[in-house]
Parts: C-alpha cells; structure tokens; sequence
C-alpha cells in the first residue's frame, strides 16, 4: 500500500506535525527521506512535560532543545511555545540554573513572533519557589495566548505592552502589589478571555487601592476569578457575559460586588466554611441577566470545614433579584448536603421565583427526601423540570 501520508504537501504535514510534542515531531525523520526535515518547518515549539532529579538529565534535557533551536528554520516564526518544567535536583551546577536557561529561550520565541506561550516552572531550589518570570514576555506585541503557572512578576518599572493579548490565564503567580497586578491589565487593552487562580501580593496594603475602582477590561467576555486570596476588583471585569466566581463571605459586600450587565452564565463557588444565602442573593442581584446558574460548595481546608444548621433563621428577601424573575432558565445545585440546610431554603426560593426557569438538577448526598421536599414546594414556571441526583 502506497504511503499516502507522505503524498501530502508539506505545508499540511508540518500542520499534521504541530499537534505533536516536539520530541515526537523530531523522532519522525526517521521515517524516509521525505520526513528527514520536516519538523525543522513546524511553528510550534512544544517541550511538553519534564521533571528532572538528577543533574545529567536536565543536562541532556537542555542540550535536547538548544539542538532544535539552533537546526530549525530560522526564517520561519514559532507561533507556540509550551514547557512544564519541574526541577526537583537539591544542588545546582553552574552554569545551568535552570531560569536563565529557560529565560533565554522565552527570549527566542518572543523575536520569532510567537503567539502562544504556555509556561509552567516548577522549582524545587533552596527559598526560590517561584522564579522570577522572563520580562521580554510583558513587551510581545505578537502574543495572543498567555498561560503562566508558578511565577513571581518583579516591580513593573516599564510599561507592559501586549496588544494582541486576548486570553491571559494565570496561576500561582505573586506580585509585589495590587498596583503592578493592575498595571499588567492595563497593558492588555483587548484581552477577552482572564482567569486568575491563587493571585497573590507581596504587600497586603496594596488591598486597600482605590485608584483602580473605576478601571474595565472593556472587550472581556469570560472570566474565572478567585477571589479566595485577594480583593480582585470585580468592577474590571464586570463586562462579562460568563463568569466563573469563587468567592467567601467576606469578599461579599456592597462595595466589592459590582453590576454585571452582560452575565448570563455564572458558576458560583463558595467556600463551605462560609457557605450562606444571603451571600448568594446578594450576587444574584447583581447579575439582573442571568440565564445559567451553577451554585457549588468547596471547602477550603480539609478538617476544617462545618455547616451552620441555619435555615430556622431564613427569611425570604423582601425583593426578588430581576434574573429569577425574567431570565433564569437554569439552575444547578451540587454539594447538596443535607434535608435541613441552606441549600433547601435557597432551592425552593429558586423554584417559587423563578417564573421562566426550565431545568433545576440538584446533586444530593443520599438523601431521597429531597426530592419530595422540593416537589411539593410552590413551583413559579410550569414548564420547570426538577431532577434530583444521588451521590454518595
């Protein structure tokens, strides 16, 4: 059978290529003479996953990737750059700390016009747990897509500039203040896509900013915000048509919770230890849109988590958010606990205001009960369907 495979012209093969590792993209020369250097054309430089222990692999691991470097195309941009690196070794050997190694690199891609970055440095290094990240990064006016995991951002003494940027996901990441964390926003004037997870700051008087308040991602349509470790200032993002919240009690005040005009998907997470539905009414005020909603439960230490049997003190608000009564169509509960709780107060408040909702699927610990309960409370939409999950 002839290799039709190989037929194809080498535009598409280098395309074909560029869904692979570049390990696996390089290992294909030994295919046929076709193939000897196609991977030398392929626009994306992809190191996948690496976790080195001992000073010889890094070594061969670094050698690996400057070989790439240095034999592919150089006329030709790296439109994607991806490394997970972890460095597990105790002791390092000049002149190979592994951040200037990988500066250098980042370096590279950024004079090559990339347009993805997907960055993950794990160092396992005497104090330094989170390296300082590549600055040629902030200034890559090609750059679309950023991913970074596990960086600390330096003091911003020069402007960032990303004017391509429209998807910026970050994690694990340190600032030296709010300021600087704002700043990195401001340089992303297109950005339409954020998530923030375990953004943090060095200096906890930078919480208390105000100079930012007014500040708008004004082309952003989803974000995901943790707002667990740091006041992230929602009014930035209040543009949004979906949003992804975590948030606790303490973050739920007046001030802090803003308008979201656009939002008609939300997924509300909320930390068990806080868990409270005047907290929940409260963001479903602000969101006066709303079609799609999913209420979730996590806690945010194990051991440490308890439920407050608190619905002997509910009373229904003395106004009803405008999305339950216009526009909620859906509605998931998950970490259903229990028979008498929060959950059943705010789900049979649901139910009884919601005049256009269509589907109500709850996750329930085991307890058939609910069902039951929730089926003979009053129902405002006659085209509302209940289900009720068992988990264990």
């Amino acid at each position: 059978m002839a290799d039709i495979v190989s037929t194809l012209p080498d535009a598409i093969l280098c395309h074909i290529l560029s869904f692979l590792e570049t390990k696996q993209s390089v290992a294909t020369t030994i295919l046929s003479k076709r193939w000897k250097y196609l991977w030398r054309s392929v626009p994306v430089l992809d190191l996948g996953r690496s976790a080195v222990t001992d000073q010889n692999a890094y070594i061969r691991f670094i050698h690996f990737v400057y070989s790439v470097l240095l034999f592919r195309d150089p006329a030709l941009p790296i439109q994607k750059f991806k490394l997970i690196f972890g460095y597990h070794i105790h002791q390092i050997v000049r002149p190979y700390y592994p951040m200037d190694t990988i500066t250098k690199w980042v370096d590279f891609v950024v004079q090559r016009r990339v347009e993805y970055i997907d960055l993950h440095v794990d160092l396992h290094v005497g104090t330094e747990y989170l390296p300082k990240l590549p600055i040629s990064i902030l200034t890559c006016n090609t750059l679309v897509v950023l991913k970074l995991v596990c960086f600390n951002v330096v003091e911003l003494f020069s402007p960032v500039a990303l004017p391509s940027l429209k998807t910026l996901h970050l994690d694990n990441i340190m600032f030296p203040e709010l300021r600087d964390f704002m700043l990195f926003l401001v340089g992303c004037p297109i950005l339409e896509d954020l998530s923030t997870f375990d953004v943090a700051f060095d200096s906890e008087e930078s919480l208390t900013c105000d100079e930012w308040k007014s500040f708008c991602l004004t082309n952003l349509t989803t974000a995901d915000i943790d707002c667990y470790c740091n006041h992230f200032p929602l009014k930035a993002v209040h543009n949004v048509s979906s949003l992804r919240l975590q948030i606790d009690q303490e973050n739920c005040r007046n001030d802090f919770i803003h308008t979201f005009h656009n939002l008609t998907k939300l997924d509300l997470f909320c930390s068990s230890l806080h868990y409270n539905w005047k907290m929940v009414i409260e963001v479903l005020k602000h969101c006066p849109k709303l079609q799609k909603l999913h209420l979730n439960e996590v806690e945010l230490e194990e051991g440490l988590w308890t439920r407050n049997d608190d619905n002997e003190n509910w009373v229904d608000p003395d106004f009803v958010p405008q999305c339950l009564s216009l526009h909620l169509r859906t509605c998931y509960i998950s970490s259903f606990f229990g028979l008498h709780g929060t959950e059943l107060m705010l789900a049979k408040y649901i139910l009884k205001n919601a005049k256009v909702l269509q589907t109500m699927n709850i996750w329930n610990s085991g307890q058939p009960e609910i069902k039951q309960q929730l089926s003979s409370s009053p129902v405002a939409s006659a085209t509302c369907k209940l289900t009720v999950y068992y988990v264990p």
